[in-house]
Protein backbone atom coordinates (compact mmCIF):
# COMPACT_ATOMS: atom_id res chain seq x y z
CA UNK A 1 0.00 0.00 0.00
CA UNK A 2 1.78 3.29 -0.89
CA UNK A 3 2.16 5.42 2.19
CA UNK A 4 0.44 9.27 2.08
CA UNK A 5 2.51 11.87 0.29
CA UNK A 6 3.04 13.59 3.06
CA UNK A 7 6.70 14.33 3.41
CA UNK A 8 8.09 12.61 0.25
CA UNK A 9 8.36 15.96 -1.70
CA UNK A 10 9.03 19.47 -1.20
CA UNK A 11 5.79 21.30 0.05
CA UNK A 12 3.26 22.02 -2.63
CA UNK A 13 1.46 25.16 -3.48
CA UNK A 14 -1.63 25.36 -1.29
CA UNK A 15 -3.06 28.40 -3.03
CA UNK A 16 -7.14 27.97 -3.59
CA UNK A 17 -7.41 25.70 -6.65
CA UNK A 18 -9.52 26.44 -9.42
CA UNK A 19 -12.49 25.24 -11.02
CA UNK A 20 -10.88 23.23 -13.49
CA UNK A 21 -8.15 21.93 -10.87
CA UNK A 22 -10.39 20.38 -8.48
CA UNK A 23 -12.58 18.60 -10.91
CA UNK A 24 -8.93 16.99 -12.69
CA UNK A 25 -8.47 15.82 -8.56
CA UNK A 26 -12.35 14.60 -8.55
CA UNK A 27 -12.23 12.59 -11.87
CA UNK A 28 -8.74 10.91 -10.49
CA UNK A 29 -9.88 10.29 -6.75
CA UNK A 30 -13.33 8.83 -8.73
CA UNK A 31 -11.03 6.45 -11.12
CA UNK A 32 -8.97 5.18 -7.92
CA UNK A 33 -12.34 5.01 -5.70
CA UNK A 34 -13.59 2.57 -9.26
CA UNK A 35 -10.33 0.49 -9.62
CA UNK A 36 -9.77 -0.41 -5.45
CA UNK A 37 -13.62 -0.79 -4.79
CA UNK A 38 -15.90 -1.93 -8.20
CA UNK A 39 -16.50 -5.20 -8.82
CA UNK A 40 -17.68 -6.54 -12.07
CA UNK A 41 -21.18 -6.88 -10.72
CA UNK A 42 -20.97 -3.41 -10.95
CA UNK A 43 -21.50 -3.03 -7.19
CA UNK A 44 -18.86 -2.16 -4.53
CA UNK A 45 -16.69 -4.52 -2.55
CA UNK A 46 -16.79 -4.41 0.90
CA UNK A 47 -13.89 -3.04 3.02
CA UNK A 48 -12.82 -3.48 6.57
CA UNK A 49 -11.20 -6.00 8.97
CA UNK A 50 -14.25 -8.07 9.01
CA UNK A 51 -15.06 -8.26 5.44
CA UNK A 52 -15.63 -11.92 3.73
CA UNK A 53 -14.02 -12.07 0.26
CA UNK A 54 -16.87 -11.48 -2.56
CA UNK A 55 -18.92 -9.49 -0.21
CA UNK A 56 -20.71 -6.12 -1.53
CA UNK A 57 -20.77 -3.03 0.61
CA UNK A 58 -23.62 -2.00 2.95
CA UNK A 59 -25.75 0.31 1.82
CA UNK A 60 -24.34 3.65 3.15
CA UNK A 61 -20.92 3.40 2.05
CA UNK A 62 -22.81 2.32 -1.59
CA UNK A 63 -25.12 5.17 -0.94
CA UNK A 64 -22.31 7.60 -0.62
CA UNK A 65 -20.56 6.19 -4.07
CA UNK A 66 -23.86 7.17 -5.56
CA UNK A 67 -23.48 10.86 -4.55
CA UNK A 68 -20.12 11.22 -5.41
CA UNK A 69 -21.17 9.88 -9.18
CA UNK A 70 -23.85 12.65 -9.11
CA UNK A 71 -21.38 14.87 -7.94
CA UNK A 72 -19.11 14.67 -10.84
CA UNK A 73 -21.67 14.10 -13.28
CA UNK A 74 -23.07 17.47 -12.46
CA UNK A 75 -19.69 18.84 -13.93
CA UNK A 76 -19.31 19.81 -17.33
CA UNK A 77 -18.58 17.24 -19.47
CA UNK A 78 -15.15 18.69 -20.81
CA UNK A 79 -14.09 18.53 -17.28
CA UNK A 80 -14.44 14.70 -16.10
CA UNK A 81 -11.71 13.84 -18.93
CA UNK A 82 -12.42 9.94 -20.03
CA UNK A 83 -15.36 8.90 -17.08
CA UNK A 84 -18.65 8.68 -18.47
CA UNK A 85 -20.48 10.11 -15.34
CA UNK A 86 -23.95 9.88 -16.62
CA UNK A 87 -23.22 6.20 -17.62
CA UNK A 88 -21.79 5.59 -14.41
CA UNK A 89 -24.73 7.17 -12.70
CA UNK A 90 -27.26 4.60 -14.47
CA UNK A 91 -24.68 2.05 -13.74
CA UNK A 92 -24.63 2.90 -10.22
CA UNK A 93 -28.51 3.05 -10.21
CA UNK A 94 -29.11 -0.55 -11.61
CA UNK A 95 -27.04 -1.85 -8.85
CA UNK A 96 -28.62 0.24 -6.75
CA UNK A 97 -31.65 -2.76 -7.45
CA UNK A 98 -29.91 -5.25 -5.75
CA UNK A 99 -30.60 -3.47 -2.40
CA UNK A 100 -34.28 -2.94 -2.58
CA UNK A 101 -36.65 -5.23 -0.02
CA UNK A 102 -40.09 -5.28 -1.70
CA UNK A 103 -41.50 -7.69 1.09
CA UNK A 104 -41.36 -5.14 3.53
CA UNK A 105 -44.99 -3.07 4.41
CA UNK A 106 -43.56 -0.65 3.07
CA UNK A 107 -40.97 -1.96 1.24
CA UNK A 108 -37.47 0.07 1.31
CA UNK A 109 -34.31 -0.65 0.90
CA UNK A 110 -31.70 -3.26 3.03
CA UNK A 111 -28.82 -2.32 4.17
CA UNK A 112 -27.20 -5.89 2.24
CA UNK A 113 -27.52 -6.77 -0.77
CA UNK A 114 -30.79 -9.53 -1.27
CA UNK A 115 -29.16 -12.98 -0.89
CA UNK A 116 -27.04 -11.63 1.67
CA UNK A 117 -25.43 -14.45 4.41
CA UNK A 118 -25.34 -11.81 6.92
CA UNK A 119 -27.16 -8.39 7.92
CA UNK A 120 -30.52 -7.18 6.03
CA UNK A 121 -31.62 -4.69 8.56
CA UNK A 122 -33.51 -1.73 6.95
CA UNK A 123 -32.46 1.39 8.32
CA UNK A 124 -34.17 4.88 8.43
CA UNK A 125 -30.91 7.27 7.88
CA UNK A 126 -29.39 5.30 5.32
CA UNK A 127 -33.02 4.66 3.22
CA UNK A 128 -33.20 8.64 3.95
CA UNK A 129 -29.55 9.67 1.91
CA UNK A 130 -30.74 7.17 -1.12
CA UNK A 131 -33.95 9.70 -1.42
CA UNK A 132 -31.67 12.54 -1.07
CA UNK A 133 -29.49 10.98 -3.68
CA UNK A 134 -32.74 10.65 -6.13
CA UNK A 135 -33.81 13.88 -5.20
CA UNK A 136 -30.57 15.37 -6.63
CA UNK A 137 -31.05 13.26 -9.76
CA UNK A 138 -34.10 14.52 -10.34
CA UNK A 139 -32.85 18.34 -9.91
CA UNK A 140 -29.85 17.38 -11.68
CA UNK A 141 -32.00 15.70 -15.09
CA UNK A 142 -35.13 16.29 -14.68
CA UNK A 143 -37.66 13.80 -15.35
CA UNK A 144 -35.70 10.66 -14.12
CA UNK A 145 -37.97 8.77 -12.93
CA UNK A 146 -37.19 8.26 -9.56
CA UNK A 147 -39.19 10.62 -7.47
CA UNK A 148 -41.31 7.78 -6.99
CA UNK A 149 -38.80 5.59 -5.06
CA UNK A 150 -37.90 8.69 -3.44
CA UNK A 151 -41.56 8.96 -2.01
CA UNK A 152 -41.74 5.41 -0.78
CA UNK A 153 -38.92 5.53 1.13
CA UNK A 154 -40.20 9.06 2.99
CA UNK A 155 -43.31 7.32 3.63
CA UNK A 156 -41.23 3.81 5.19
CA UNK A 157 -39.67 6.25 7.73
CA UNK A 158 -43.13 8.65 8.85
CA UNK A 159 -45.26 5.46 9.04
CA UNK A 160 -43.00 2.79 10.08
CA UNK A 161 -40.49 4.78 11.45
CA UNK A 162 -42.31 6.67 14.13
CA UNK A 163 -42.11 6.21 17.25
CA UNK A 164 -45.61 5.67 18.49
CA UNK A 165 -45.39 4.68 21.74
CA UNK A 166 -46.95 6.03 24.90
CA UNK A 167 -42.76 7.63 26.07
CA UNK A 168 -41.45 10.07 27.16
CA UNK A 169 -40.39 12.75 24.31
CA UNK A 170 -43.12 10.73 22.12
CA UNK A 171 -42.30 10.56 18.40
CA UNK A 172 -39.56 10.75 16.36
CA UNK A 173 -38.01 8.40 13.60
CA UNK A 174 -36.02 5.56 14.92
CA UNK A 175 -32.76 4.80 13.80
CA UNK A 176 -33.90 0.85 12.15
CA UNK A 177 -36.82 -0.92 11.90
CA UNK A 178 -38.49 -2.40 14.90
CA UNK A 179 -39.07 -5.76 15.32
CA UNK A 180 -36.53 -7.76 13.47
CA UNK A 181 -32.67 -8.22 13.48
CA UNK A 182 -30.95 -5.01 14.85
CA UNK A 183 -34.33 -3.18 15.56
CA UNK A 184 -35.20 -6.04 18.53
CA UNK A 185 -32.37 -4.39 20.86
CA UNK A 186 -31.77 -1.22 19.14
CA UNK A 187 -34.78 1.56 20.01
CA UNK A 188 -32.83 4.97 20.07
CA UNK A 189 -34.39 8.06 17.87
CA UNK A 190 -31.30 9.76 16.24
CA UNK A 191 -31.17 13.37 14.84
CA UNK A 192 -29.45 11.12 11.74
CA UNK A 193 -32.87 9.13 11.28
CA UNK A 194 -35.11 12.59 11.46
CA UNK A 195 -33.28 15.14 9.89
CA UNK A 196 -32.66 13.96 6.71
CA UNK A 197 -35.86 12.57 6.42
CA UNK A 198 -37.76 15.77 7.16
CA UNK A 199 -34.73 17.07 3.92
CA UNK A 200 -36.60 14.16 1.71
CA UNK A 201 -39.90 15.31 2.69
CA UNK A 202 -39.63 18.70 2.18
CA UNK A 203 -37.36 18.06 -0.93
CA UNK A 204 -40.25 16.52 -2.73
CA UNK A 205 -43.10 18.76 -1.22
CA UNK A 206 -41.16 21.37 -3.00
CA UNK A 207 -41.12 19.20 -6.16
CA UNK A 208 -44.19 17.52 -6.01
CA UNK A 209 -45.70 21.38 -5.54
CA UNK A 210 -47.97 19.95 -2.62
CA UNK A 211 -47.15 18.67 0.96
CA UNK A 212 -46.27 15.19 1.22
CA UNK A 213 -48.42 13.29 3.92
CA UNK A 214 -47.94 9.65 5.49
CA UNK A 215 -50.48 7.34 7.38
CA UNK A 216 -51.75 9.20 10.72
CA UNK A 217 -50.35 12.87 9.26
CA UNK A 218 -46.59 12.66 9.90
CA UNK A 219 -45.15 15.29 8.15
CA UNK A 220 -41.32 16.46 7.37
CA UNK A 221 -41.99 19.24 10.02
CA UNK A 222 -43.01 16.90 12.47
CA UNK A 223 -39.90 15.14 12.33
CA UNK A 224 -37.92 18.51 11.99
CA UNK A 225 -39.77 19.79 15.50
CA UNK A 226 -39.15 17.04 16.95
CA UNK A 227 -35.49 17.64 16.77
CA UNK A 228 -36.01 20.52 17.91
CA UNK A 229 -37.81 19.74 21.08
CA UNK A 230 -35.24 16.67 21.40
CA UNK A 231 -31.70 17.35 20.20
CA UNK A 232 -31.30 20.89 20.42
CA UNK A 233 -28.48 21.66 22.88
CA UNK A 234 -29.61 25.38 22.74
CA UNK A 235 -33.57 24.43 23.25
CA UNK A 236 -33.17 25.99 26.91
CA UNK A 237 -31.62 29.14 25.63
CA UNK A 238 -33.15 32.56 24.75
CA UNK A 239 -32.52 31.20 20.99
CA UNK A 240 -33.91 27.71 20.35
CA UNK A 241 -33.23 26.14 17.52
CA UNK A 242 -30.12 28.34 16.66
CA UNK A 243 -27.45 25.94 18.40
CA UNK A 244 -25.63 22.41 17.88
CA UNK A 245 -27.85 19.37 17.73
CA UNK A 246 -26.95 16.01 20.10
CA UNK A 247 -26.48 13.04 18.38
CA UNK A 248 -29.23 10.71 19.77
CA UNK A 249 -31.97 9.98 22.73
CA UNK A 250 -31.53 6.04 23.57
CA UNK A 251 -34.70 4.20 24.81
CA UNK A 252 -33.61 4.27 28.39
CA UNK A 253 -33.86 8.10 27.99
CA UNK A 254 -30.20 9.26 28.44
CA UNK A 255 -29.24 11.69 25.73
CA UNK A 256 -25.68 10.77 24.20
CA UNK A 257 -24.67 14.74 23.59
CA UNK A 258 -21.84 13.98 20.72
CA UNK A 259 -21.51 16.66 18.23
CA UNK A 260 -21.41 14.71 14.64
CA UNK A 261 -20.49 17.14 11.61
CA UNK A 262 -23.30 15.25 9.55
CA UNK A 263 -26.19 16.12 12.42
CA UNK A 264 -25.45 20.25 11.99
CA UNK A 265 -25.75 19.81 8.22
CA UNK A 266 -28.75 18.21 7.86
CA UNK A 267 -30.52 20.51 10.54
CA UNK A 268 -29.12 23.41 8.59
CA UNK A 269 -30.82 22.06 5.51
CA UNK A 270 -34.10 21.57 6.67
CA UNK A 271 -33.98 25.26 7.79
CA UNK A 272 -32.93 26.14 4.53
CA UNK A 273 -35.67 23.76 2.87
CA UNK A 274 -38.53 25.57 5.07
CA UNK A 275 -37.19 28.85 4.28
CA UNK A 276 -37.26 27.59 0.08
CA UNK A 277 -41.17 27.86 0.73
CA UNK A 278 -41.93 31.46 1.60
CA UNK A 279 -44.29 33.04 3.22
CA UNK A 280 -44.35 34.66 6.43
CA UNK A 281 -41.73 32.27 8.21
CA UNK A 282 -38.71 32.60 5.53
CA UNK A 283 -36.54 35.18 7.31
CA UNK A 284 -37.25 32.71 10.77
CA UNK A 285 -36.06 29.70 9.11
CA UNK A 286 -33.05 31.15 6.81
CA UNK A 287 -31.99 32.72 10.19
CA UNK A 288 -32.01 29.33 12.13
CA UNK A 289 -29.97 27.64 9.31
CA UNK A 290 -27.54 30.82 9.02
CA UNK A 291 -26.87 30.73 13.34
CA UNK A 292 -26.61 27.12 12.96
CA UNK A 293 -24.31 27.18 10.18
CA UNK A 294 -21.66 30.08 11.98
CA UNK A 295 -21.75 28.18 15.64
CA UNK A 296 -20.92 24.71 13.82
CA UNK A 297 -17.85 26.30 11.69
CA UNK A 298 -16.91 28.03 14.96
CA UNK A 299 -17.25 24.89 17.09
CA UNK A 300 -15.40 22.65 14.49
CA UNK A 301 -12.73 25.25 13.80
CA UNK A 302 -9.89 25.03 11.59
CA UNK A 303 -8.76 21.58 12.71
CA UNK A 304 -11.92 19.89 14.57
CA UNK A 305 -12.81 18.46 11.20
CA UNK A 306 -10.14 16.03 11.49
CA UNK A 307 -11.38 14.66 14.54
CA UNK A 308 -15.09 13.58 11.96
CA UNK A 309 -15.33 10.67 9.79
CA UNK A 310 -14.78 12.43 6.26
CA UNK A 311 -18.45 11.01 4.88
CA UNK A 312 -19.62 12.65 7.79
CA UNK A 313 -18.37 16.16 6.63
CA UNK A 314 -18.89 15.56 3.40
CA UNK A 315 -22.91 15.77 4.16
CA UNK A 316 -22.39 18.51 6.45
CA UNK A 317 -20.53 20.57 3.76
CA UNK A 318 -23.19 19.91 0.87
CA UNK A 319 -25.76 21.41 3.17
CA UNK A 320 -23.47 23.87 3.39
CA UNK A 321 -23.77 24.77 -0.06
CA UNK A 322 -27.14 24.44 0.02
CA UNK A 323 -27.12 27.12 2.38
CA UNK A 324 -25.00 28.69 0.02
CA UNK A 325 -27.25 29.05 -2.54
CA UNK A 326 -29.76 30.53 0.09
CA UNK A 327 -28.20 33.38 2.20
CA UNK A 328 -27.37 37.08 1.49
CA UNK A 329 -24.43 37.30 3.65
CA UNK A 330 -21.66 37.46 1.73
CA UNK A 331 -19.39 37.21 4.47
CA UNK A 332 -21.14 33.59 5.78
CA UNK A 333 -20.88 32.41 2.04
CA UNK A 334 -17.32 33.36 1.93
CA UNK A 335 -16.24 31.50 4.61
CA UNK A 336 -18.38 28.28 3.51
CA UNK A 337 -16.22 27.99 0.74
CA UNK A 338 -12.80 29.15 2.67
CA UNK A 339 -13.80 26.53 5.07
CA UNK A 340 -14.56 23.33 2.77
CA UNK A 341 -11.21 24.18 0.30
CA UNK A 342 -9.04 24.42 3.45
CA UNK A 343 -10.73 20.93 4.32
CA UNK A 344 -10.32 18.98 0.87
CA UNK A 345 -6.84 20.96 0.32
CA UNK A 346 -5.45 19.31 3.43
CA UNK A 347 -7.03 15.86 2.69
CA UNK A 348 -5.42 16.09 -0.66
CA UNK A 349 -2.23 17.13 0.09
CA UNK A 350 -1.82 14.92 3.15
CA UNK A 351 -3.64 12.02 2.97
CA UNK A 352 -3.88 11.06 -0.60
CA UNK A 353 -1.04 8.52 -1.71
CA UNK A 354 0.21 8.47 -5.35
CA UNK A 355 -2.43 6.32 -6.52
CA UNK A 356 -5.14 8.95 -5.28
CA UNK A 357 -6.26 6.78 -2.34
CA UNK A 358 -7.64 9.19 0.86
CA UNK A 359 -5.72 7.47 4.50
CA UNK A 360 -7.70 8.73 7.21
CA UNK A 361 -7.22 8.19 10.45
CA UNK A 362 -10.72 6.49 10.41
CA UNK A 363 -10.42 2.85 8.95
CA UNK A 364 -7.98 4.42 6.26
CA UNK A 365 -8.56 3.38 2.43
CA UNK A 366 -12.64 3.09 3.11
CA UNK A 367 -15.33 3.81 0.37
CA UNK A 368 -16.69 6.05 2.70
CA UNK A 369 -13.55 8.12 2.81
CA UNK A 370 -12.53 7.54 -0.56
CA UNK A 371 -16.56 8.57 -1.76
CA UNK A 372 -16.93 11.67 0.52
CA UNK A 373 -13.39 13.50 -1.18
CA UNK A 374 -14.50 12.75 -4.41
CA UNK A 375 -18.14 14.47 -3.51
CA UNK A 376 -16.17 17.68 -2.27
CA UNK A 377 -13.71 17.80 -4.93
CA UNK A 378 -16.42 17.43 -7.15
CA UNK A 379 -18.65 20.57 -5.58
CA UNK A 380 -15.82 22.86 -5.40
CA UNK A 381 -16.02 22.88 -9.25
CA UNK A 382 -19.51 23.02 -9.45
CA UNK A 383 -21.15 26.83 -10.50
CA UNK A 384 -22.00 27.67 -6.76
CA UNK A 385 -25.18 28.86 -8.67
CA UNK A 386 -26.22 25.21 -8.70
CA UNK A 387 -25.88 24.38 -4.91
CA UNK A 388 -29.56 24.63 -5.18
CA UNK A 389 -29.84 21.34 -6.36
CA UNK A 390 -28.16 19.91 -3.98
CA UNK A 391 -29.50 17.30 -1.30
Amino acid sequence: MSPPIRGSRPAPNRAPGTPGVYAARAARAYAAMQRRFRTRYVLYRRDGKLRLPGTAAHLWPFSRALVATLDLAGLADDLTGDIDADAAVAASLKALERYWDPSGDPPAYSSDVRGARLGGDRYYDDNAWVGLALVQLERMRPGSGYLDRAEELFRFAASSGWDRRAVPNPGGVFWVEQGRGAGTTNHDRNTVSNAPNAELGLHLAELRDRRLTAPESIVAEEMYEWVLATLDASRDSDLPGTGLFWDKLRDDGTLDKTLWSYNQGSMIGANVLLARRGGDSRAEYLGCAEAIARKALAHFGRDGYERQPAAFNAIYFRNLLLLHAATGDAALRAEILETLRRYTDRAWYETRDRRHLFHFSDGGVTLLNQSAMVQLLALLAWDPRAYGRLA
